[in-house]
């Protein structure tokens, strides 16, 4: 499974759609579906830390 599967995973287990967690995270949904289908490694810092704060995940864990 890779990084942006398990992302994928850990949003849907906790919010109801990718949308309303971009909402609650305040990135905007095109930002977080370009990580989710280009990658995390090319994502912005600022962006993965908005993520990894709203899930309450390690960004060193990703």
């Amino acid at each position: 499974m890779t990084r942006e599967q398990r992302l994928r995973n850990a949003i849907l287990d906790r919010y109801a759609s990718l949308r309303q967690f971009a909402i609650a995270a305040d990135i905007p949904y095109s930002t977080l579906m370009t990580i989710l289908t280009r990658g995390v490694g090319g994502a912005s810092f600022d962006a993965v830390i908005a993520i990894c704060k709203a899930l309450d995940l390690d960004p060193k864990t990703l």
